[in-house]
């Protein structure tokens, strides 16, 4: 009886057996009625986890990167700030370094602005450090501009050569008349040259021998012979052409045929001065002479300071991979710059190294420089192999291996051959060898940073020991007391 009052269904399920659908979560009912849609929490699919784990690793990587570049940096600026802090007389210029910029070897002067300014410039403008720069948009600026500077100093100090015209007042010597007038002297004391990048080094060298070894004023330009093409004259009327076409004039107007043949040269000496590349004025001294010239008797005995700062650039589409790794890695760079540049900051130098060659030349990278490099592409002009041994008992000078792992990295379109169309005055400095005169190697110095200042370094950057600073009081919230009008 009880098996016959509930029946199975056809269906297979009993009769108080229902199957009802699962119930979606409950929204909250604000972000209902503002038309969220009800998402729930799953895992993602493949191709997502995939694209979160890069786009995650890469940002982690660069905010990682960025936050240590930022403590290196400050690391460099706590150490010199207290020099902004040191009083200053009234009638006494601030210390000014000298920096040096040139455009980057296949590339404008845009990359070694704002390298300048994201690396050098911070720890420069923590200590209250003064600088004018000379910037060269072409090779060869810098040259001129250094040798330019050092002899308006020899003329400044009295030196000048037999019938040379007395030069003009430009606008630094003016300055430098009214200070004089003032009484306001420089800074006693370092002042120093900050050279970024290895073609703008070479550029420095170059230019300071030609400042110190060659001529005050421009030599006289030699005068070429004229050939014989040249020497004779052209008719002054030109041939008439006889005209077959059966017009009814037979010949063409002298006057008419003169014109146009005016116009075609000049037209066309228009068109080459604008192509013509426009190079810095020729060296007054070339490199040969060098033994041969005398040195300026305002010389001094020891020159100011320099410091070559490393440059980091890359080009070309082949060093993608190199250039992501530097991306990622700037930390590095900020310290190993920030370093260097408190060194030119706290004024401490020692003379340039140098040493006699033996018989054998040695190809190690690391016998020449501090830093030793990795390997250089075969048609580099900086590859240690392709430097022909020195003779017996040469000088080597320190200055010519600083910063030489970048002529490895330079563009190809600095290695290529000088073109007919260039002008004849033109040096090819970058990719020559640095050649050094004793009397001017000597004489130089370079800035390095103590141990003591650099363990000192290491501390401030771990937390362990304070800034040199004084604090400073703020008085803004002080109560201003006037004379008798206040009880105070």
């Amino acid at each position: 009886m009880a098996d016959n009052a509930n029946p199975p269904k056809p269906d297979g399920l009993p009769e108080g057996a229902k199957y009802e659908a699962p119930k979606p979560p409950k929204q909250n009912p604000a972000l209902r009625m503002m038309g969220m849609p009800n998402l729930r929490l799953r895992l993602p699919s493949r191709n997502w986890m995939i694209f979160l784990t890069i786009v995650g690793s890469w940002t982690a990587a660069v905010v990682y990167d960025r936050r240590e570049k930022k403590k290196a940096q400050k690391k460099w600026c706590d150490l010199v700030a207290h020099i902004a802090q040191e009083p200053l007389p009234a009638n006494q210029m601030p210390r000014k370094l000298t920096v040096f910029l040139s455009a980057p070897p296949g590339d404008g002067i845009r990359p070694s602005r704002q390298y300048f300014k994201d690396y050098v410039k911070p720890v420069l403008v923590a200590a209250a450090i003064d600088y004018d720069v000379i910037e060269g948009r072409k090779e060869g600026d810098v040259r001129y501009g250094t040798a330019e500077q050092i002899r308006r100093l020899r003329r400044k100090k009295g030196e000048q050569q037999p019938n040379a015209a007395e030069p003009e007042m430009d606008t630094e010597a003016a300055i430098d008349m009214i200070r004089d007038k003032m009484q306001i002297v420089p800074e006693p004391g370092v002042r120093g040259d900050l050279v970024l990048g290895r073609h703008t080094w070479k550029e420095y060298i170059r230019g300071l021998h030609e400042g110190w070894l060659g001529p005050i004023n421009e030599p006289p330009t030699p005068v070429e012979p004229a050939s014989v093409f040249e020497a004779e004259p052209l008719s002054a009327h030109v041939p008439n052409e006889a005209r077959t076409d059966g017009s009814p004039t037979a010949t063409e107007n002298p006057e008419t045929s003169k014109s146009d043949a005016e116009k075609k040269p000049s037209e066309a000496e228009k068109k080459e001065e604008e192509k013509k590349k426009p190079y810095p004025p020729a060296a007054y001294l070339s490199i040969d002479k060098y033994p041969s010239a005398n040195l300026s008797p305002n010389t001094p005995s020891i020159f100011e300071p320099s410091q070559p700062i490393y440059q980091q650039h890359l080009l070309g589409f082949l060093k993608t991979p190199q250039r992501i790794y530097h991306f990622l890695t700037r930390r590095y760079l900020a310290d190993q710059i920030g370093r260097e540049t408190a060194a030119i900051v706290l004024a401490a130098s020692r003379p340039y190294e140098q040493n006699i060659s033996s018989t054998t030349f040695s190809t190690d990278q690391s016998d020449l420089d501090a830093t030793p490099v990795a390997t250089k592409s075969p048609e580099s002009d900086a590859s240690l192999s392709s430097i022909s041994p020195p003779p017996q008992n040469q000088t080597i000078w320190e200055q010519q291996s600083l910063l030489i792992q970048e002529e490895a990295t330079w563009h190809k379109s600095v290695r290529k051959p000088r073109k007919e169309e260039d002008d004849a005055s033109y040096e090819p400095i970058w990719v020559s060898d640095m050649v050094i005169d004793e009397r001017i190697g000597s004489r130089m110095r370079k800035f390095q940073l103590d141990a003591e200042e650099e363990a000192r370094a290491e501390r401030i950057g771990r937390g362990e020991e304070k800034a040199r600073v004084k604090e400073v009081v703020d008085l803004r919230n002080e109560k201003v007391v006037i004379g008798n009008l206040d009880d105070d």
